[in-house]
């Protein structure tokens, strides 16, 4: 089925349990006693492309989930002929996220600490104390990439470099857990927002909310994410 006839809230569904399938498997290799790969090094640089891939999930499924805005914004501000402004070209989270977060102050996951029942079809979202926003998940994603990439030899410094890389992947099996449990506590209980808008040429118009969405992934034993979906009347 064409990506265009499937549902929204399906396509995030289906993104989400691949966030869930990372995760777990950064709580896996990140807890063993002995690297997985022979190398905690190697470890780690699995860890945190997946960390990076999780941020990646969660600025593509908000794209998603507010597609019709998104891609007015992106077409009344190109970022040169290169991309003439077609949001299927986006590939950058950190781009991603700064556009998301000028559409809508619900752009990002709403963490969830408990749901109760308050009536026939009705629920009450008793909200985490967990503090985010775009720039903390930029930082993230920034930080992880700091692991991809190789350094030159050519360099001057590239001495100093090869020390300053030692400390750093001493200190990164911390770094993956606490960002890790961060990403646990944004997304495994959540809630989204999509607002309405009537203005064609106002893709950042702040209207009521159009429909509400609440994930759960559940038990850590399968890959299961369930969504209830609640639509305005």
């Amino acid at each position: 089925m064409p990506p265009e006839q499937v549902e929204a809230h399906v396509i995030y569904q289906t993104l989400m349990a691949e966030a869930k399938q990372r995760l777990l498997a950064i709580e896996r290799i990140s807890a063993a006693v002995q690297p997985l790969s022979g190398l905690a090094a190697l470890d780690s640089e699995f860890c945190f492309l997946q960390l990076r891939r999780v941020v990646e999930l969660v600025a593509f499924s908000a794209m998603k989930r507010e597609e019709g805005r998104y891609r007015r914004l992106r077409e009344l501000n190109p970022q040169g002929k290169w991309d003439q402004g077609d949001a299927t070209k986006d590939w950058q989270a950190k781009e991603i996220l700064g556009r998301l977060v000028k559409l809508s102050p619900h752009a990002l996951p709403i963490p969830i600490k408990q749901i109760e029942p308050s009536g026939p079809q009705a629920f009450h979202l008793s909200r985490t104390n967990l503090a985010v926003n775009h720039g903390r998940l930029v930082e993230l994603y920034e930080k992880c990439g700091g692991f991809m990439h190789a350094k030159n030899p050519l360099a001057a410094d590239f001495v100093e470099q090869v020390n300053k890389e030692r400390v750093k992947y001493d200190e990164a099996p911390e770094l993956v857990r606490r960002s890790c449990k961060f990403l646990r506590e944004l997304l495994w209980t959540h809630a989204v927002v999509q607002l309405d808008w009537t203005d064609p040429d106002d893709p950042k118009e702040v209207a009521g909310p159009m429909s509400a969405w609440i994930i759960d992934f559940g038990s850590p034993a399968d890959l299961n994410v369930n969504v209830i979906v609640g639509e305005a009347s």
